[in-house]
């Protein structure tokens, strides 16, 4: 059986480490007064969207499709619960469109992508 090897484009690559970063700080944040003044719940719903979108650039970074879809969705998810909870501080903004132009990039490279696991 031959293996196919695919190259992970060097934008995926800067995208993922600078992911990798912004979510290792985001972890610290989980607990910070500023999440849970927000409401009681955000915590543990902020705790869980940072998890899935660390995972989702795991998935990303050995350039299989469920990445760029987890990222796609946490980041709707993220964006909807911070307008329903009217938590859209400069950083929260600035975060939302981050986020956003990553989705557009990964989604540019979603065929050169793997479907397995």
């Amino acid at each position: 059986m031959a293996h196919v090897i695919r190259k992970r484009p060097r934008i995926i690559s800067i995208l993922g480490v600078v992911g990798f970063i912004v979510s290792a700080g985001q972890i610290i944040a989980i607990s910070a007064p500023s999440i849970r003044d927000v409401a009681s719940w955000y915590p543990i719903v902020y705790g869980m969207i940072i998890s899935l979108r660390f995972i989702s650039i795991v998935g990303v970074w050995h350039m299989k499709k469920w990445g760029a879809e987890l990222f796609t969705y946490v980041t709707i998810i993220k964006i909807l619960a911070q307008t329903l909870l009217n938590d859209f501080g400069m950083v929260s903004r600035g975060d939302a469109i981050i986020s956003i132009v990553f989705s557009i990039v990964l989604m540019s490279f979603y065929k050169r992508m793997d479907r397995g696991l």
